[in-house]
């Protein structure tokens, strides 16, 4: 056995066998990390993020405050006369759910979100769900019902509005078919009117008439063929005249569109939109960029619609910022809108041997027994963490924000169970960062052998820096936290609150963990409650012991550190574990 640790040690540290004990059990001491989970029952989400076919032009336009999407297509061939069905090429929507198509007739689409939560557990429809590759009717209204069902039941119901042109035969004949675009505002600091803000305008009179679906560049072209016959232009023109007049009269007495936010940028960087949460995300800027006065480089709004906030302004959207769409008719939406930055190296590509890069963020204690490595498999480039065993002993491999014995305790110190009875004293957690999360994903797989793994983030609010040099009247607050702790992979037979959703394996048998950071005070029953994190008494009695202890703050404070941990033991900081349990981690990223 002692042949076999000096084997996984690194080279100039397995001077003789009782070196390479000690140096097991020290890094037994520093792997350790508590953490929580929560019981995964089924889920409730229900988004549809897109759904594009294989006929359309363009991409698809997604208006999701009024559930509704449209598409353009380009015409049909002579021959073929009409699109009769169309082909989906994908659908983007959450985990776990299904799509359907609705059976019922549907005479009045609301946009009230509660109308449309009650309209869609009324309707009818299909049993079958609607997948990649099948194919679709096209209903003479161009106009498409389809519900989203989540794994729970609950479902989510969408308007597609389908802008499908005639054949070309058909638009150059004499018949005038007029119709206005106008696209919707569009602020931003130097923009013209876009194709998707022309597809919102028109939006408002889809549902009213399918005859009503060509564009101003097509009404234009028919003028300029009516002005070449001299004996009908007059009368052509009168004729237009008075379709305008109509349509006209016809949009003042229409109600305003729904106030919303179409798209919009943060310091040059597009926002995705998460419709369930009503909240705009930038989640790439720069690693510590200062988030508390970054610029709104554009923002795009519904027709008509107007802003609590301006183009070319900043704003502290590290915090959040609450925003206010309005329309002329006083209606009005609000969305959060934020912003922040990922750790470096966090999608666990880059290594220096066995160390992540860079490892001015990640550590692990390889310096002492190497449990933690780079993994390669099928399309993935992420780290493999061990647990290893000695005489007994057991050594948690893990990877975490951290620095490993930073004070320099000699082996032998470490080595002593008596000396060291809570491992985590020999790190100083915690890297310098202050954006505000709301989400971290991981994709991961476990097998633990009976044993229970760790994955958990903690933010926190200090008055010093590092708490290797941390002052007696230095306090430490836990601002949020979020915590996985199973036994299995798959999240079953335990309690984690903080856990939102957990996928099914993918082709390299990894999963993709959510966990949701609670801000304040943790969900009740999570392990952070009999962890170590709020242990401001030393166990130690060696001066080189580091207090990383915590205490609770109310979650409104400044971020000022962050520390995420992962590790194949949870109770490996106290040297338990099972020989042979792997934690693999890949592609972590934080969701603002």
């Amino acid at each position: 056995m002692l042949f076999e640790i000096f084997n996984h040690t690194k080279n100039g540290r397995c001077a003789n066998a009782t070196l390479s004990f000690l140096g097991i059990l020290a890094f037994v001491i520093l792997n350790g990390c508590s953490a929580d989970y929560d019981t995964f029952g089924v889920s409730d989400y229900r988004n549809l993020e897109e759904i594009t076919f294989a006929e359309q032009d363009g991409s698809s336009a997604v208006y999701s405050a009024e559930h509704r999407m449209e598409f353009d297509f380009v015409a049909p061939s002579e021959s073929q006369k009409i699109w009769d069905s169309l082909t989906i090429e994908n659908i983007d929507m959450s985990h776990f759910a299904s799509l359907h198509l609705v059976d019922d007739e549907i005479e009045e689409f609301p946009t009230d979100s509660l109308e449309l939560d009650s309209l869609a557990q009324k309707v009818a429809c299909s049993k079958n769900a609607v997948k990649v590759g099948d194919k679709i009717q096209v209903p003479s209204s161009h106009i498409v019902y389809v519900v989203v069902v989540s794994e729970s039941g609950m479902k989510s119901i969408w308007q597609l509005v389908l802008n499908i042109p005639e054949p070309e035969s058909e638009r150059s004949s004499s018949s005038v078919k007029s119709a206005k675009s106008s696209s919707s505002v569009k602020s931003a600091a130097s923009s013209s009117a876009s194709s998707s803000s022309a597809k919102s305008a028109a939006s408002s009179s889809a549902s009213s008439s399918s005859t009503n679906k060509s564009s101003s560049s097509n009404s234009d072209g028919f003028r300029d063929s009516i002005d070449s016959r001299d004996s009908s232009s007059s009368a052509a023109e009168n004729s237009i005249e008075s379709s305008d007049s109509r349509e006209s009269k016809s949009s003042d007495s229409r109600e305003a569109s729904a106030p919303q936010i179409i798209s919009l940028s943060i310091a040059g960087k597009s926002a995705e939109f998460d419709a369930d949460r009503k909240t705009f995300h930038v989640d790439d800027l720069d690693f510590r960029t200062d988030l508390t006065a970054l610029e709104l480089s554009e923002i795009e709004l519904s027709e008509g619609a107007t802003a609590n906030i301006e183009v070319g302004e900043s704003y502290d959207f590290g915090a959040g910022v609450q925003v206010t769409v309005t329309n002329a008719n006083d209606e009005s939406e609000t969305y959060t809108i934020k912003a922040g930055y990922q750790l470096p190296g966090s999608n666990f590509n880059s290594w220096k041997g066995d160390d992540v890069a860079p490892d001015s963020i990640w550590g692990n204690a390889n310096t002492i027994l190497t449990t933690t490595e780079k993994i390669t498999s099928g399309s993935m480039i992420g780290a493999q963490i061990q647990t290893s065993s000695a005489l007994t002993k057991m050594a948690s491999g893990s990877l975490y924000t951290a620095d490993f014995n930073p004070k320099g305790v000699g082996t032998l110190s470490m080595a002593s169970s008596s000396t060291w009875p809570d491992g985590n004293e020999l790190l100083d957690f915690g890297k310098p960062f202050a954006a505000r999360p709301e989400f971290m994903e991981v994709k991961f797989s476990y097998d633990g052998k009976g044993d229970s793994c760790d994955i958990y983030i903690l933010l926190e609010n200090r008055t010093g820096d590092k708490n290797v040099n941390r002052k007696s009247s230095d306090v430490n607050k836990l601002v949020a936290s979020a915590w996985f702790r199973s036994t299995k992979a798959d999240n079953s037979g335990r309690e984690n609150p903080d856990v939102v959703s957990v996928s099914e394996p993918d082709e390299n048998k990894m999963r993709t963990l959510r966990l949701k950071l609670q801000y304040g005070e943790p969900l009740a029953g999570s392990p952070i409650e009999n962890s170590s994190t709020f242990n401001t008494k030393l166990e130690s009695s060696n001066k080189s012991a580091i207090n990383n202890g915590l205490v609770q703050g109310t979650g409104d404070e400044p971020v000022t550190h962050i520390r995420v941990v992962f590790a194949s033991s949870a109770d490996g900081n106290h040297y338990k574990g099972t020989k042979g349990a792997i934690l693999v981690i890949d592609e972590m990223k934080l969701i603002y």
